[in-house]
This record gives structure tokens, C-alpha cells and sequence, in this order.
């Protein structure tokens, strides 16, 4: 970028988002989004978050993501675009995309950071918006696919069906980086 000079934004983008779930997979597009920062096939849980850090990036305000109802996006800010910095990045965009591990103790500690989100983000606006499209969209997909997902598939999904929605979303042909 030229501004800020040395600096770079990636985005990848994953052709999945709330639209794609079943209905035993609600909330399991935004609960993958978050998983796939817990562990990779080569990057440990907790090294990911300090790979970022020691390249110079935060997790929230340069390393972040969102998942909506037809993609979920990984976005990058990188503070320099040396060699390492970009190589690293990318590799674990990589990793996140193709080998997380989804596992199963790991799944069990981020279920309460979902259920925290979905209590905070229940708010009168979201509850409106509900109302909306279930009047514009009744019976629709879009109407009961919001992307925080059901607290019940949130609270007890077991591993493998968070390895059926990763496993038929995350791959390269439905990835843009």
C-alpha cells in the first residue's frame, strides 16, 4: 500500500457463511471461523496468536475475522511486507484453511466465548432485524440462518459435524484471497 507506505491488508475470503448450514449445523459457519484459531495440523493452539504478535500483529485489530450469511472472512493487517512477514502470514492463512484441527477440548472452551457473543449481540436492533426477515422471507433460508447460529447446536454439536461444515466449505475452490 502506498498508504501507510510498507504495509500491507490481505483478505481471504471462504465461499461459506450462514446460508450454507444444515439445520444440525446452525451457528457452525461462525463457530469454524473461530476454531480455526485454535490449532492447526503444524501451528499448536497456542503458538498461532504469538506467530502474529511477534510479526507485530494484534489479534482483534490486525488479525480478525466475520463470518455473514454467504462468506466468512479472514482479514490480515500486515505492519511490514518483508519477506517473513508475508511468507508467515500466508502459510498460516494456509494452515487455518486446510488443516485446523477442530478439536474436540478446544471446540468445548470456545463454546462459551459463542454464547457470550450471542447474549451481547441480542440486542433490540438484531431482534428488529429478525422480526424483518422473517416478514420479508418467511420460510426462507435467510430468514433462519443468522450467522451467531442456535444456542442449542452452539452448546452441543458434536466435533464431527464442525469436520463435515469445515471439511465441505474450506477448501480452495470455494477460497479468494
Amino acid at each position: 500500500n502506498a498508504t501507510p507506505p510498507g504495509q500491507a491488508s490481505i483478505r481471504l475470503r471462504i465461499d461459506a457463511g450462514s446460508l450454507m448450514e444444515n439445520e444440525d449445523q446452525l451457528g457452525l459457519a461462525h463457530f469454524a471461523e473461530h476454531m480455526v484459531f485454535n490449532g492447526t495440523k503444524n501451528i499448536p493452539e497456542t503458538e498461532m496468536l504469538r506467530i502474529l504478535e511477534r510479526l507485530g500483529l494484534a489479534f482483534g485489530a490486525d488479525a480478525n475475522a466475520f463470518t455473514s450469511f454467504e462468506q466468512t472472512a479472514y482479514m490480515l493487517e500486515l505492519p511490514n511486507t518483508n519477506e517473513e512477514t508475508v511468507d508467515t502470514s500466508l502459510t498460516i492463512l494456509r494452515e487455518m484453511m486446510g488443516d485446523a484441527l477442530m478439536d474436540g477440548e478446544a471446540i468445548d472452551a470456545e463454546r462459551g466465548v459463542i454464547v457470550g457473543e450471542e447474549r451481547t449481540r441480542n440486542t433490540p436492533q438484531l431482534r428488529v432485524l429478525k422480526a424483518q426477515l422473517g416478514l420479508l422471507a418467511p420460510g426462507q433460508r435467510l430468514s433462519q440462518r443468522l450467522p451467531i447460529g442456535d444456542l442449542e447446536v452452539i452448546r452441543n454439536a458434536p466435533r464431527e459435524r464442525f469436520v463435515e461444515f469445515y471439511d465441505a466449505y474450506y477448501r480452495p475452490s470455494r477460497a479468494t484471497l
